[in-house]
């Protein structure tokens, strides 16, 4: 039999008890055997492994089956509805601070965790997979590398773990873990009236008009990138990563993008301007802010120490 045969009567499989098994192991076959799958034909495989692994109860196998399904067919609105729908949820919590750390500076998160306890702040501190854990109860580490050429996989995964497992109705405030919280009342003000607007909210950051293509020399895991300039263009500002907030809409599109084009990733060291960018493509716009002060943060540099900005 042909691909084409093969395929057509595999998908044309009843999903039941009696078909899951057989329908799993003739996706393998065909991929293993044949070298080239039209686009056409692969998302329709990796939607019947979902189909399967949904009917099983396995939900992780079933989404992760689906967002290959629509990386491979980015363009088609049933699947991203599918996905939408198989892990939407409403949250009580509707805004929520998301420190982005690592395992190396985990002292800072630890001191800025204690400053939202006592301002009764909802927040959940981030970290990479490959360095061991946060000793925190809100300690989340997600699959992403802990490396600064990794943020912008970190702070994207930590996006759709929020997305997928708190509610599609939750706001998020971005925040590295080198802000201070200056003003309680202020911040739940002001997180109170972001989730109203539901924006892309935050200050401009200087980079932005003289951009330097080699900002992450010195700071990453991986030495290559230590001599490479940053190859993307600019398309407009972006939101200093230091802060910055996404409301529930804007948040969703960044985890469809992410799911539909991953590469986006490809040759992106910077998270902030991931982050605008990919909004850019999503027709979300930044709505600026003149200063930190206006979330009730602040940052300060190292005290004894010339700050280089990361």
């Amino acid at each position: 039999m042909t691909f084409n045969q093969r395929a057509t009567a595999v998908l044309q499989l009843p999903v039941s008890p009696l078909t899951w098994d057989s329908i799993l192991k003739e996706c393998d076959r065909l991929e293993a055997e044949f070298l080239h799958i039209p686009s056409g034909y692969k998302w329709t495989l990796d939607y019947k492994r979902f189909q399967v692994e949904q009917a099983r109860g396995n939900n992780s196998a079933a989404i992760a089956h689906l967002k290959s399904a629509i990386a491979t067919m980015p363009y088609n609105a049933d699947i991203q509805g599918d996905y939408k729908a198989l892990v939407s949820k409403a949250s009580g919590i509707k805004n929520l601070v998301m420190i982005i750390s690592s395992k190396r500076t985990e002292a800072n998160a630890m001191r800025l965790a204690r400053q939202f306890d006592n301002a009764n702040v909802e927040y959940m501190i981030v970290s990479g997979s490959d360095a061991a854990s946060i000793n925190h109860v809100r300690a989340l580490q997600v699959d992403a590398p802990d490396s600064y050429e990794g943020m912008p996989r970190k702070v994207m995964a930590a996006l759709t773990w929020v997305y997928e497992h708190i509610g599609n109705n939750v706001g998020v405030l971005k925040v590295s873990d080198e802000m201070s919280l200056q003003a309680a009342d202020r911040l739940r003000e002001s997180l109170h009236h972001l989730l109203q607007v539901d924006a892309y909210v935050g200050v401009i950051d200087a980079a932005n008009i003289e951009h330097d293509r080699c900002r992450h020399w010195g700071k990453c895991q991986d030495q290559s990138l230590n001599r490479r300039a940053y190859g993307r263009p600019f398309l407009r500002p972006w939101a200093d990563g230091r802060a910055y907030y996404v409301g529930p809409g804007p948040l969703e599109k960044l985890v469809l993008a992410s799911i539909r084009f991953p590469g986006l990733f490809e040759g992106e060291y910077y998270e902030d301007k991931l982050i605008g960018d990919t909004l850019v493509f999503e027709g979300v716009s930044l709505k600026s802010i003149t200063g930190f002060d206006e979330f009730g943060l602040v940052f300060e540099a190292p005290k004894g120490q010339n700050f280089l900005r990361l």
